[in-house]
């Protein structure tokens, strides 16, 4: 168990956020790349994984929800941090192209209450090496309009395996401001080392 904990609190769990706008004509423009934190949800998502001794579903340690908003802040990339400070709720995803799925946020042990999450589909999903996986979450033009996003979260399934789902916030990052219209889609490219 000493192992596990050194792994989760070391240094070597790192991601990076690429994001893209993809213009109908075929034109791209990176709008941001730079590393991202994690959180200590990451962490908490590892322990509970390796504690469960093949007790209960891989699925419920797994990192497959996201969450976009608009209230992002530099003092929220830390550690320490639980949530996004201010997520899109269901209605704000607009026409999403993407799956919503609407359940309990946990931070530091506390239910937060219900929130909304975009799914990632399993092939956005991608093992790259034997350390790195790459999360790709594509925001098509009819999704988030008349938005100013400036935040993203990484969360887990449901690592406490309770009967409603309660996710943890694995990794985020605060991006320069990007106003959504529906002239474009957007491509979030995150990449998480272990």
């Amino acid at each position: 168990m000493e192992h596990v904990l050194n792994t989760i609190s070391s240094p070597e769990i790192k991601g990076h956020l690429e994001i893209i706008k993809l213009y109908s004509d075929g034109r791209e423009e990176v709008h941001f790349s730079e590393d991202n934190i994690i959180t200590s949800g990451m962490g908490y998502t590892l322990l509970r994984a390796f504690e469960s001794h093949g007790a209960g579903s891989i699925s419920s340690f797994q990192i497959v929800y996201f969450q976009l908003g608009v209230s992002g802040a530099v003092t929220l990339q830390a550690s320490g941090n639980g949530s996004l400070s201010s997520s899109l709720d269901e209605a704000e995803y607009g026409a999403a192209n993407f799956e919503i799925d609407n359940h309990d946020l946990w931070a530091s042990g506390v239910n937060q209450g219900e929130e909304t999450f975009g799914i990632i589909p399993f092939p956005y999903i991608k093992k790259i090496s034997p350390t790195r996986v790459m999360y790709q979450i594509f925001v098509g033009e009819d999704a988030c309009n008349a938005k100013t996003l400036n935040e993203i979260g990484l969360f887990s399934r449901n690592p406490d395996n309770l009967v409603t789902e309660g996710s943890y916030l694995c990794a985020y990052r605060y991006f320069t401001p990007l106003e959504k219209v529906d002239q474009f889609s957007v491509l979030f490219r995150w990449t998480i080392e272990f």
